[in-house]
């Protein structure tokens, strides 16, 4: 009897053991495939962050999409006195109708009139047409001209509102490219000429004096 309960014990003690060592052994293969599915996850997310920068698209620059205007520059052609368009600018349709002005008198000044001074003094509501009045004024170093050097310079009074040719191109130039026939857009009505802020009233310059209208 003794000996059946031993052997009983024993087979159980053998078998709580064996179970023991099997549960052991198996631990490290989960434990590895923990491991084999973190880096596998490690490595997908990687390729995945990787993919999402190849396929970022690249951002290009916005386009201007600021919506321009041809206005041109006119002078009157000495050899048959006919009118020509010597030059255009492309003016932001948002600019206000003085500051257009002002781009035109710039422009004109350097490319007919030798950088003389040319003022956009103001747009005025005349009779209900919108009248522009511009200056031409004398440069600093002309306006006290003492000296047959001096008469040499560039200067309104004496080589561009003065002879019938010269005067009747700077006219031309003066009248056609202010007020821009052309130019289907809203724009002034008439101009009026001043030169140094008073009347112009120059033989050879006759229609500056005055207002002239847009036809």
């Amino acid at each position: 009897m003794n000996k059946k309960l031993i052997l009983t014990i024993v087979l159980t003690l053998s078998i709580f053991l064996i179970g023991c060592s099997s549960n052991s052994t198996s631990n490290p293969t989960n434990d590895n495939n923990t491991n084999n599915t973190t880096v596998e996850n490690s490595n997908n997310t990687d390729k995945n962050v990787a993919n999402n920068k190849e396929t970022k698209p690249v951002e290009t620059p916005k386009e201007d999409k600021q919506e321009k205007e041809k206005f041109s520059i006119y002078t009157m052609d000495a050899d048959n006195m006919s009118i020509k368009e010597i030059s255009n600018i492309e003016l932001s349709k948002d600019l206000s109708l003085e500051n257009k002005l002002k781009e035109l008198s710039k422009n004109l000044s350097e490319k007919v009139f030798e950088g003389l001074p040319i003022e956009v003094k103001s747009i005025d509501n005349v009779d209900g047409k919108k009248i522009a009045t511009i200056n031409l004024e004398e440069n600093a170093t002309n306006k006290n001209v003492t000296s047959n050097a001096d008469l040499k310079k560039p200067n309104w009074a004496t080589n561009k509102l003065q002879g019938s040719t010269g005067g009747e191109i700077s006219e031309s130039s003066l009248l056609e490219t202010f007020l821009q026939v052309k130019y289907k857009g809203e724009w002034i009505d008439g101009v009026k000429f001043l030169y140094k802020n008073e009347p112009i009233e120059f033989e050879h310059t006759p229609n500056l004096s005055g207002i002239q209208y847009r036809k």
